[in-house]
């Protein structure tokens, strides 16, 4: 059966370092993390990372070294769900950290949502996160497909239909200079509620079973071909490519787009210019955001074609 693949799905046996010198207290409450999917095959968050990434931690299970400086601020989300959810128990009409499981495809997934408000038929997810990912937050973002995978799940289980989708974010890096000086675009407060779109339940669970059948196939071909299948552009972050119109030796551009043929257009009537190509960063893999980025060779390639 191919879901035997996905046995110890999103597990692996980190190594750490800790060439800061953090405390012993900060490193056991990085290792003290209670999390579980559950009797599941794979969990919602699994469902949503690339499967190349899932594979290339199991591959490289023994060789991954992460420092424990880049788990502080996993450890400060752990902290703020652990101080939420107990301001949210023992109160009337709110449901706190309810794991919940359904069969789909094959599999039994898993979810756990951070908080449902009974009165509002609002379900909501606590995020701590950077105030530049709400800046260019856009429509289609995992916030979108996690909560509605939660909203379908409830449904599956309780039989009643949630409302309302909010993300709660609070943002580590908010800053109030910032929020005068910009305006606009910058969140005006440190936490930020971010409504989110419903799906119907046909397109969630259309989406679910593509998922699923995404991972089942890659765990296959890699386990009878060794072959891994590539990550998309959105999977790794990737920034967009801009085309600067650079004239003469000038080491500023007169002016960048986003598309070639507008710069070209922009060119028309100059004299000494060249549009240079400025490829978009793969945020992701740059940042080691997967844990995998030395033993990944689509990036690796990526460097070598730069």
């Amino acid at each position: 059966k191919l879901n035997m693949y996905l046995e110890n799905y999103g597990e692996t046996n980190l190594k750490y370092t800790n060439k800061h010198s953090i405390p012993s207290e900060i490193v056991r409450a990085i290792h003290n993390d209670s999390y579980s999917r559950g009797d599941a095959e794979i969990s919602v968050t699994g469902l949503l990372q690339p499967p190349r990434i899932h594979l290339l931690r199991k591959k490289h299970d023994e060789d991954i070294v992460i420092d424990y400086k880049d788990e502080v601020w996993k450890l400060v989300g752990q902290s703020i769900h652990g101080i939420l959810e107990r301001a949210n128990e023992n109160v009337e009409g709110i449901e706190t950290e309810k794991r919940m499981f359904v069969e789909l495809g094959g599999l039994t997934v898993s979810g756990q949502t951070d908080s449902f408000a009974v009165a509002e038929n609002c379900l909501k997810d606590y995020k701590v996160t950077s105030v530049w990912k709400i800046i260019f937050l856009e429509e289609d973002n995992d916030w979108v497909s996690q909560l509605n995978m939660y909203r379908y799940m409830q449904y599956k289980t309780t039989g009643d239909l949630v409302d309302k989708l909010e993300v709660v974010a609070i943002l580590r890096d908010w800053n109030a200079n910032e929020a005068m000086r910009r305006g606009g675009d910058y969140p005006q407060c440190a936490i930020h509620v971010v409504d989110i779109p419903l799906w119907t339940i046909e397109e969630t669970e259309k989406f679910m079973l593509e998922r699923i059948e995404l991972h089942l196939n890659a765990q296959a071909k890699y386990t009878i071909y060794d072959e891994l299948p590539l990550c998309s552009d959105k999977d790794k972050w990737k920034q967009d490519d801009k085309y600067a119109v650079m004239k003469g030796k000038n080491k500023r551009a007169l002016k960048v787009f986003t598309s070639e043929d507008e710069a070209k257009i922009y060119c028309k009537n100059l004299d000494d210019v060249t549009i240079v190509e400025r490829k978009g960063k793969s945020s992701r893999c740059e940042g080691n955001y997967c844990n995998v980025a030395e033993f990944c060779d689509q990036f690796n390639m990526v460097k070598i074609d730069e």
